[in-house]
């Protein structure tokens, strides 16, 4: 048990309560819009580093211009990628025609003992074709992979553009969302009174329970069964008043944000921005397996590929709607 504060602690106890009768509480001051209340600091919020380069509005044109950027990569990559998976199909199907003829052949020349038949060299015909026409496709096959990877590799870059401006994007709009529902709240002046008067207090009544907080006061070398409330201090040294006045501080701002909180209405929906809806990544999107990424092969990468492609365009062809006739 504690033992009871001293008559000293009583008699100041009692003094403070009559003051609390007697003290008219000075009227609330309301804080600017987006700031804070005079005589008042922010110790546990800051505003993210995105609110102080960039407006809200100036964000989502740039996140609204990234994802024009990324859609129309993807969609040429969705073109290429199609005519490639078309003209591997045309080859699979052209070599086993080929193999096929050949079997054809030379099974029916074998048949004829040597004779050359009509439909033998209609099937050797065949075989040449296939032959021939799997050759073009080969070529065609190969000037194209280095483009398609190429394209995935500039999609994959608009996507992780888009989604960071997005992130960023959203941080800000809550932040803003943030402040302007505590600007609200704060424009009730009556309540903002109320809660004035009494919120010191609650920080009053929540430094003496951490100075009687037997476990905590122990790691300062504390007997807390001693005394009450924060007499303590007159015998502390610098540092350990220091670290007792954040942890007071820290348990008090943690006080006043659960009662906060315990009135907010628990909402587990994420916030939607219109016109900045990032659709799911396609299968082959990914310029590697399982979308790896390294800052330094990239560059490489895109150099190697760029020398095996017969037409490299511009970034601005890339991205433009013009398609060639």
């Amino acid at each position: 048990m504690n033992q009871p504060a001293t008559s000293t602690q009583q008699t100041d106890r009692n003094s403070n309560e009559g003051q609390t009768m007697e003290t008219a509480q000075p009227e609330a001051q309301t804080p600017a819009p987006g700031g804070k209340a005079p005589g008042r600091t922010l110790n546990y919020f800051e505003a993210p580093y995105i609110a102080m380069c960039i407006s809200e509005e100036d964000l989502r044109e740039c996140v609204e211009n990234g994802l024009k950027t990324y859609l129309m990569r993807r969609r040429k990559l969705t073109e290429v990628c199609n005519e490639l998976d078309r003209l591997k199909k045309t080859l699979s199907a052209l070599e086993q025609e080929g193999e096929e003829a050949d079997g054809e052949w030379k099974q029916s020349f074998l048949k004829s003992f040597g004779k050359q038949t009509k439909p033998m060299r209609d099937k050797v015909k065949q075989k040449a074709q296939a032959k021939l026409e799997a050759e073009q496709i080969k070529e065609m096959i190969e000037l194209l992979e280095p483009q398609a990877q190429w394209i995935k590799m500039y999609t994959y870059l608009a996507r992780n553009a888009v989604v960071d401006d997005k992130s960023k994007l959203i941080d800000l709009v809550t932040h803003n969302r943030l402040i302007a529902a505590v600007d609200e709240l704060s424009q009730n002046t009556e309540c903002m009174a109320k809660l004035g008067e009494v919120v010191k207090y609650l920080f009053e009544r929540v430094e003496t329970d951490t100075c009687n907080d037997h476990a905590y006061m122990a790691t300062l070398g504390i007997d807390a069964w001693k005394q009450k409330g924060a007499a303590y201090k007159a015998v502390m040294n610098y540092e350990d008043t220091a670290q007792l006045n954040r942890e007071v501080s820290r348990r008090q701002m943690s006080a006043l944000g659960d009662l906060f909180l315990s009135r907010i209405p628990v909402d587990h929906k994420r916030i939607k921005l219109p016109g900045t809806e990032i659709p799911e990544r396609l299968p082959f999107e990914d310029y590697k397996d399982g979308g790896y990424y390294s800052p330094i092969r990239f560059p490489r990468e895109l150099k190697e590929l760029e020398e095996k492609m017969g037409f490299v365009p511009s970034l601005d062809e890339l991205d433009s709607d013009d398609t060639a006739a």
